[in-house]
Formats: C-alpha cells, sequence, structure tokens
C-alpha cells in the first residue's frame, strides 16, 4: 500500500501528517508505526498524526489521532494539533478557525498566518484536569525533584531547576517518566528555567512515547505556564524557549482561586518535505 505523507514541526517537534479521510492507514499496526518513524532507518518523527472524517454528530471540522514513534496512542499533541491546523487550511479542508476531535476533547485551532508552508497557529487546548499538586520523587543518586503534577491532554510533572542546560535530561527524565507515583500511565517530564521578573522561560523535556529528549512540547509548555502562574506567581502571557531554541507563548484565564483555564499556546510551524511510503519496503526482506 502506497501512502501520501507530510512531514512538518511546530517549534522543533517533528511529525508526519497523512490525510487519511478515506480510513486506509492502519493506526493499530504498531511495527509499521516504529518503522516509519525510526530515525535513519525510517522517515524519522516525533508522532504520526493521522487526519480524519469527523463524526456525523459533531460540529467538528475533522479528527486528529496520534500516534507516538512507539506506536502507543496518545490522546493529544499541542504541537501536533498547530501542525494538523496550517496543513488542512492550506488544502482547504478546514478554515482558518477550527475545531477539532482528539482523543483528549474538542480543541479550538486558529491559523494566524499562513505562507508556501510555514505560519504561525494558536491552539486553545482541553481544560486542564485531574489534581494539580506537588510530589516529591526520588532520583538517581538519592536526589530528590519536586515535580509539580498536571494534565493538559496528557499528563505532565514540571520540574523547577535553577540551570535547564545542566540537567541531564534522559536520566532524570525516566526516573519521573517511571516513577511509582506517576504509575499506571507516566508523565512527560518538563524541566523549567523560570525567569520570574521577566516572564519567560527556558524548558526541555522527555516525553513518554519517545522516551527521550523532544525538540519541544507543546502540552509541556502550557503545563510549564500553568506551573509559573500557580507555584511561581508568574504573570501570564509567559514566553517559553524551548530546546529547539524556538519560542512559544502561553496564555490563558486564571480564577479567582488561583487556577488557570482556558489555556492558548501559539507558535511557529513549518514544512519540511512531502513524500510516499510504501508499505510493502518496510515489510520486505532485504535478502
Amino acid at each position: 500500500m502506497k501512502i501520501k505523507f507530510t512531514k512538518m514541526h511546530g517549534a522543533g517537534n517533528d511529525f508526519l501528517i497523512i490525510d487519511d479521510r478515506s480510513h486506509n492507514f492502519p493506526e493499530n499496526d504498531v511495527e509499521l508505526v516504529r518503522a516509519i518513524s525510526a530515525r535513519g532507518t525510517g522517515v524519522g518523527c516525533e508522532g504520526v498524526l493521522i487526519v480524519r472524517l469527523a463524526a456525523a454528530f459533531t460540529d467538528c471540522d475533522y479528527e486528529m489521532i496520534f500516534l507516538n514513534p512507539d506506536g502507543s496512542r496518545a490522546s493529544m499533541c499541542g504541537n501536533a494539533s498547530r501542525c494538523v491546523a496550517l496543513y488542512t487550511f492550506e488544502r482547504n479542508i478546514a478554515g482558518r478557525r477550527q475545531r477539532v476531535g482528539t482523543d483528549a476533547g474538542v480543541i479550538t485551532l486558529d491559523v494566524l498566518e499562513a505562507r508556501n508552508g510555514c505560519g504561525m497557529v494558536r491552539v486553545q487546548t482541553t481544560e486542564p484536569k485531574g489534581r494539580r499538586e506537588s510530589v516529591l520523587v526520588e532520583l538517581p543518586g538519592g536526589r530528590k525533584a519536586d515535580c509539580f503534577r498536571v494534565d493538559t491532554g496528557v499528563p505532565h510533572a514540571v520540574v523547577f531547576v535553577e540551570d535547564v542546560k545542566a540537567v541531564d535530561v534522559p536520566k532524570d527524565g525516566k526516573a519521573i517518566r517511571f516513577a511509582p507515583e506517576f504509575v499506571p500511565e507516566g508523565v512527560n517530564v518538563d524541566f523549567v528555567q523560570a525567569n520570574v521578573g521577566e516572564g519567560t522561560a527556558m524548558m526541555r523535556t522527555y516525553e513518554r512515547g519517545v522516551e527521550g529528549e523532544t525538540g519541544a512540547c507543546g502540552t509541556g509548555a502550557v503545563a510549564a505556564a500553568i506551573a509559573m502562574r500557580e507555584k511561581r506567581d508568574i504573570l501570564l502571557p509567559v514566553t517559553i524557549e524551548v530546546s529547539s531554541g524556538d519560542v512559544l507563548k502561553v496564555d490563558g484565564v486564571v480564577d479567582g482561586s488561583g487556577l488557570c483555564h482556558e489555556m492558548k499556546l501559539t507558535g511557529p510551524v513549518k514544512t519540511v518535505l512531502e513524500g510516499k511510503l510504501d508499505t510493502d519496503w518496510y515489510t520486505a526482506p532485504c535478502s
């Protein structure tokens, strides 16, 4: 089977996007997803995004399915949704304002700028859910990490650090991601160096499903902004520089009890390439 795809990235988070409104892509084929996501032997990406027709009883423009590089399915991805918004807008699948169905719920997207495969897109994410609390997690060497737990479509643990560049993200991120405090689903881990007086931060993320550091994480940036407001009393909006060097802006509404709601994430997206997958290539032996 031959499958057309487009590769895009949102602030350094790279994805393969597949228009599957005909419902032909085998999203349950874990080995195929792993093969095409692999760097070096596949196309290489931090997620496979499938665009599907929305159910008739909804008011969504389309549905988005997100598959991690390990073949598992995630409920939401902030930067992925921003990429899909530009992709669908440039192909007349949806307009500038979009309502999109995800496994985490319906999200709203606005294509603010679009030109030749590049753009600026804002997403209003699903409402933060679950407990927002600090959890103390043990790290290698007997160290402790104070993790702020918040679910911004997927679960996150935000850890404030003095120097984000000095963090051993693979080592400490893995320890927190698989910590008993977060079983069974685990968490994405965001290490955040916050500048209290400036409303800015630098962030590095260990992402479950990728099982390593990613160039950026949209839901992680939202989680970091919530932690900055609720734990450090930093006013919204905030700007967050991610590992790729790109900057994401996060805004929202703060209620009378100091909790954040209606979170919005804005940042750049860019088309990298277009191509065609042949599933026979991934299953055929070399000899």
